[in-house]
């Protein structure tokens, strides 16, 4: 506090000197100097009241510094400028019959550098309280890459069996304990699940067993449809995205299952200036589990997924009956078996890693007839092997990847019909500096 009065008698000093008189260039910096330096001093001075025992509140700080460099074996179907990697782009010829799309790629980044800032205090209604705020650098599309993005920003109350989240935080199809050990920035996907919405949250337990019951909204993760990629389809269907899930705890294992259902209404008004309030149901479905002992991890799920492109995945939706007159549209999802297994090893300063996926397109009852808004809608399959290796030094990794992953492309994209086309690959190599605090 001494420093912040100094520095706010200095800038006070200076301005009398300048009283009545025009302000010099020199003078003007020196005080644009100072009030940043007093801004400085009292978000310290904040921090350090954060530590202090007398007070009921504390602030902490943590996150890391990361640097990347990567290098792909020919053109992806990517996000982020090619850091985010779902699978190889469609082979392109032109007219000599050489493949466009093969041709390789490499770039580097941190942009993935995070911060985290947690402030617990008083309990509240009886429960334990705190705040999270976590942001990084990837910004929200391409065009602000470096910039500052949300990430999480919730309230989380804590009572001896029930816990009540509000905010942004992962989707409850995305939990913490079934998050993929990968350097990739897609973290599994698209055979993980990857999505943080904003949401209500209630966990109550049951002795071993947890019950989750979550109402979430779309934010930066949506679907696509009509307008293009837009959270419009689930807030015009008044319906938040319902979930639930039981989960099984005991020392050493987690399994669970869950439900989650959609509704997506994508548009208000036909072609013909009808009124349109056709809708589409999403009802998804996984399984999951962990295992870990003496330093060997094991994760592995399942999903069944119906319009999970707002978590990076597979699928969509389609149009499989038109109205002639009003030009009505009956929508159905498209159907996603999702599989994937991770296996790591952390008692050693070196720690292998592998993970495994596989998504496989399933046939729906009805044929679509007009468009499909979708992501991969013309891939009958994909798969990913990804080999790992992680040096750890106290805060600092080191890490290498190699992930391969394949897509089947079909022939006859207008009508979806599975016909296998040669698998098409890509070859990532990627290697990471992290230094956390």
């Amino acid at each position: 506090m001494l420093s912040m009065a100094l520095s706010l008698w200095l800038c006070k000093n200076e301005l009398g000197k300048s009283e009545n008189h025009t302000f010099a260039p020199q003078t003007t910096q020196f005080m644009i100097k100072m009030y940043l330096l007093t801004a400085v001093i009292c978000l310290l001075s904040f921090l350090c009241m954060g530590q202090d025992a007398e007070t009921p509140y504390k602030l902490t700080v943590s996150g890391f510094v990361r640097a990347d460099a990567l290098f792909d074996s020919r053109q992806a179907v990517e996000a982020r400028e090619g850091f985010l990697l779902f699978y190889a782009k469609k082979p392109q010829y032109d007219k000599e019959g050489k493949d466009i799309n093969e041709k390789p790629s490499f770039n580097q980044y941190a942009m993935c550098t995070r911060l985290t800032a947690k402030v617990t205090g008083p309990d509240v209604l009886g429960a334990k309280a705190f705040a999270v705020i976590e942001g990084d650098f990837t910004g929200a599309s391409n065009a602000e890459n470096n910039s500052m993005r949300l990430r999480h920003a919730y309230i989380s109350m804590q009572w001896d069996k029930t816990r009540l989240i509000m905010g942004q935080y992962w989707h409850p199809m995305d939990l913490p304990e079934m998050i993929p050990g990968v350097l990739g920035l897609n973290t599994g996907a698209p055979f993980h699940s990857f999505s943080r919405q904003p949401q209500i949250r209630v966990d109550h337990k049951l002795g071993a067993f947890n019950l989750v019951a979550v109402a979430t909204s779309q934010r930066d993760y949506v679907n696509s449809g009509p307008d293009g990629n837009s959270s419009i389809y689930l807030r015009n269907s008044i319906v938040p995205n319902l979930h639930g899930q039981l989960h099984f705890k005991k020392t050493g294992i987690f399994i669970g299952a869950a439900v989650d259902y959609k509704m997506l209404t994508p548009r208000l008004v036909t072609d013909s200036n009808y009124i349109s309030n056709e809708s589409v149901n999403c009802l998804s479905y996984t399984l999951f589990g962990n295992t870990a002992f003496n330093g060997l991890s094991i994760k592995a799920q399942y999903t069944l997924n119906r319009a999970l492109n707002d978590h990076l995945m597979m699928g969509g939706f389609g149009i499989t009956e038109t109205d002639p007159i009003t030009n009505r549209h009956t929508y159905t999802p498209l159907n996603y078996h999702a599989v994937w297994l991770n296996v790591s090893y952390t008692k050693t300063n070196w720690q292998p890693s592998l993970f495994a996926g596989y998504t496989l397109k399933a046939d729906t009852e009805t044929p679509f007839t007009g468009a499909v808004y979708a992501r991969g809608a013309d891939i009958e399959y994909v798969y990913r092997i990804a080999p790992m290796l992680t040096f750890v030094q106290k805060k600092f990794n080191f890490c290498a990847e190699l992930e391969y992953t394949a897509a089947a492309y079909e022939t006859d994209e207008t009508l979806l019909i599975s016909l296998k086309d040669k698998e098409t690959g890509i070859l990532r190599v990627n290697l990471a500096a992290v230094y956390n605090f």
